[in-house]
């Protein structure tokens, strides 16, 4: 395994209202937070469902990337092996911590706010994607629609799959934090790495709804990867919001939330 320390995780990501929201005067329902722990890079993104039946949906996805971050936090502050910890704790405890703490920001929310409508958690529905690189391994846990990409270098091209196969069995519907037993429905994977690490571009299905087909949205990934190697991060940061929009704008309409996730060592 690699030692502590021999990695530069960085990541970069921005949120943007959809054009169809932006016409309609309907506020982004998507979230995003980034942040540095110690060693580890934690990524969280969440889309709100924005239905009629989910008016607080926005609120929903703030509490989802808030809600897994603090998990998170809570087991990585052991200097333990973290690898063995969360891979221990992935399909069960983990899950179930991120259902209990989002209900209960759900529901104290709600008292503080709505005290006087009545209260179900479908009203905030929302989903979950989230990532955590570390030196010597990569969890992703996601729950619902959107994706997680890995692009990694090989000798003549770009190796670019889904970190966490997609879940299509849904149709048009996905999963969601606002079902009983959510849990049950995380997909959680982890993988050490001991050499070069993989790059991670990290979406809400606004994102690739935005392509005709699942190769144009890989292209876009492996875009994405050679703009770091040529650019730096501070220029996809600096444009990133325009490109968002315009991919909205041309394609699905949606909110859109990316965040490229990537080993500057």
């Amino acid at each position: 395994m690699m030692k502590s320390g021999k990695r530069k995780w960085s990541a970069v990501g921005n949120c943007v209202q959809g054009n169809s929201h932006i016409k309609n005067d309907i506020p982004c329902q998507d979230a995003l937070r980034i942040e540095r722990l110690g060693r580890f890079q934690i990524v969280c993104l969440s889309d709100g469902h924005g239905s009629s039946s989910c008016p607080y949906s926005a609120e929903g996805a703030q509490a989802a990337v808030d809600t897994a971050f603090e998990v998170f936090a809570s087991i990585l502050e052991d200097e333990g092996d973290s690898f063995h910890t969360i891979s221990s704790n992935k399909d069960i405890w983990l899950p179930k911590q991120i259902e209990k703490h989002w209900k209960h920001k759900i529901q104290k929310l709600h008292q503080e706010t709505r005290e006087e409508e009545p209260f179900k958690y479908e009203l905030y529905g929302a989903t979950l994607l989230s990532l955590i690189a570390a030196d010597d391994f990569v969890f992703a846990l996601q729950l619902g629609d959107g994706d997680i990409l890995s692009i990694q270098p090989q000798p003549d091209d770009l190796l670019i799959e889904w970190f966490i196969p997609p879940d299509g069995g849904l149709g048009p519907e996905t999963n969601s934090l606002c079902q009983d037993d959510c849990w049950q429905y995380m997909t959680a994977q982890i993988t050490s790495i001991e050499a070069k690490a993989p790059s991670f571009l990290m979406s809400t299905d606004g994102y690739a709804n935005s392509f005709a087909d699942d190769k144009g949205f890989k292209k876009a990934g492996a875009d994405f990867y050679e703009l770091w190697k040529d650019r730096g991060l501070p220029y996809i940061e600096e444009n990133l919001a325009g490109w968002l929009m315009e991919s909205s704008a041309q394609g699905s309409g949606d909110d859109i939330t990316l965040a490229l996730v990537v080993d500057e060592f």
